[in-house]
């Protein structure tokens, strides 16, 4: 996959919000203070910039979940390597699932803060990136593709009961009007259905629909945010009064706007999904990111297994009352 974000001073300003929030100083990864207005700043003491957690020159990827804000004297100290010394204590680059993490030497804890990442534009006067851009489509490049996710709410009965009605102006504090702008925030899209199984029952089927992967660093961004969401259900289960949460991710080809127009509805918003694991992938999903050689397809779906988290967030988040 190519590398399609630009490393300057807003993506860097918005990876600090990221791992900061709306702190004004912190501290990066080895212990030293960082303020947010000294980015870049070699003349304060406060100066910080963004490194590659698994460095660029070894095929680290300028995503969000490879960077980190850390103190410019940190980044001059780790620069390429998997075991460094920063501010006087020893790190190593370790692979954790689907992401590397900078763990202490002495530490087993898995580590790392995260969220998914955007596709940034490509620069087409540069052939380098040209040419990665063209090398990175899906194998049929004529084609549509279109992405989706299905998570399936399955509510505790006394949790669906006490909801009001979902859009009423006063019902902010329902959690399905909640989770809705959670997923519609998370996606980065507005194009999220909801649908309620018919009678009485308590269980609810979202579907966000994402009509750009039309590139392997594309379908990856979908995947990661699909694994984000993934890393948040445990939370919810338990401290949100919801029974199970199950998300599938997937994507659908088309041949031309003509049939995708035609098929669309049915192939996606009113595709009748069994939720078996906690997270699913589809085929082409599989194939098209680095989800392929991990995954092995269950004997009675269409889907495979795909149940991996953000480590860091969630032990972050198992800590929260």
């Amino acid at each position: 996959m190519n590398d399609l974000m630009e490393l300057n001073k807003e993506t860097a300003l918005r990876l600090w919000t990221q791992q900061f929030g709306s702190k004004q100083k912190a501290f990066d990864f080895s212990g030293r203070e960082i303020a947010k207005a000294a980015y870049n700043d070699r003349g304060s003491k406060f100066g910080w910039n963004v490194d590659h957690i698994f460095p660029q020159s070894k095929g680290g990827k300028t995503v969000d979940h490879n960077l980190v804000c850390c103190h410019i004297l940190t980044n001059d100290e780790k620069a390429d390597k998997l075991c460094f010394k920063a501010n006087g204590k020893e790190y190593e680059i370790q692979k954790r699932q689907n992401h590397y993490e900078i763990i202490p030497k002495a530490a087993e804890s898995n580590s790392k803060s995260s969220q998914p990442k955007k596709s940034k534009s490509t620069n087409f006067y540069d052939a380098a990136q040209g040419l990665k851009y063209w090398d990175s489509y899906q194998e049929s490049d004529s084609k549509l593709f279109v992405g989706y996710a299905k998570i399936e709410v399955q509510l505790n009965q006394s949790t669906y009961y006490s909801l009001r009605r979902i859009g009423d102006s006063n019902a902010s504090d329902d959690f399905l009007d909640r989770y809705l702008r959670f997923l519609k925030k998370i996606f980065g899209k507005d194009y999220v259905f909801i649908e309620k199984e018919s009678g009485y029952s308590s269980r609810f089927i979202f579907t966000v629909i994402d009509s750009s992967v039309d590139t392997k660093e594309e379908t990856e961004n979908l995947l990661d945010k699909c694994v984000l969401l993934n890393t948040y259900t445990e939370y919810f289960v338990s401290h949100q009064k919801c029974q199970s949460i199950r998300i599938v991710c997937g994507m659908k080809c088309y041949d031309d706007n003509k049939i995708l127009a035609e098929n669309f509805k049915r192939d996606i918003i009113n595709k009748q999904i069994s939720f078996q694991y906690k997270l699913a992938i589809d085929e082409l999903i599989k194939i098209n990111t680095t989800a392929n050689d991990k995954v092995s397809k269950g004997y009675y779906t269409e889907f495979y297994e795909y149940n991996f988290v953000f480590t860091k967030l969630s032990q972050d988040l198992s800590k929260q009352n």
